[in-house]
């Protein structure tokens, strides 16, 4: 993914395809599909990356302090934001904090999300695969963004893969809130 351009950059890239498509020998209606064609694409690379949160919690975290936390992170977002859950849609696993999290990214205007359920299905994973999922989402969420970054872990003290995430978050050196999950 791109960084965003400057509002300069932008500029020039205005000027040079005007100048490009003002020439007599392009046809009128082509210059008008790529001029509309290239402003989208220009949307788009003007615009700045909404912050990414991973989300990690306890599987009896309770809905209100979940929605509340996630409220208050995209209000830190200024309105825009990726969430990264370990939630699977096909399946509703697991419950909880992830299951509270993912309904609200998917009603909540400018939020996004993305789900990384856990491979349980792996025979050789075993008991394994939620810790191998919860490290593959902290690491592909801090190895691809640039823009704000942080992890929201909702801890209960039987909440071990919650528990695993946040402490891992930590050794990675990430920014997390850790809040209660009741």
């Amino acid at each position: 993914m791109l960084d965003p351009l400057t509002p300069r950059q932008s500029v020039y890239l205005r000027q040079q395809l005007a100048r490009i498509l003002n020439d007599p020998q392009v046809p009128p209606e082509a210059a008008d599909h790529i001029y509309q064609a290239f402003r989208t694409e220009l949307e788009a690379l003007t615009r700045t990356r909404p912050a990414t949160l991973v989300y990690t919690g306890w599987r009896g975290a309770a809905r209100h302090r979940v929605r509340d936390d996630l409220e208050a992170a995209l209000a830190r977002a200024g309105g825009r934001l990726h969430v990264i859950v370990g939630y699977n849609p096909d399946t509703g696993d697991p419950p909880g904090g992830d299951l509270w999290t993912y309904e609200w990214a998917t009603n909540t205007p400018g939020v996004t999300v993305e789900t990384h359920p856990a491979p349980w299905h792996i025979r050789e994973l075993s008991k394994a695969a939620g810790p191998y999922r919860n490290g593959y989402m902290l690491g592909l969420a801090s190895g691809r963004t640039t823009g704000d970054f942080e992890v929201l872990a909702h801890l209960h003290p039987r909440s071990r893969g919650a528990a695993g995430t946040a402490a891992y978050a930590d050794y990675m050196g990430l920014r997390i809130r850790k809040e209660p999950a009741t």
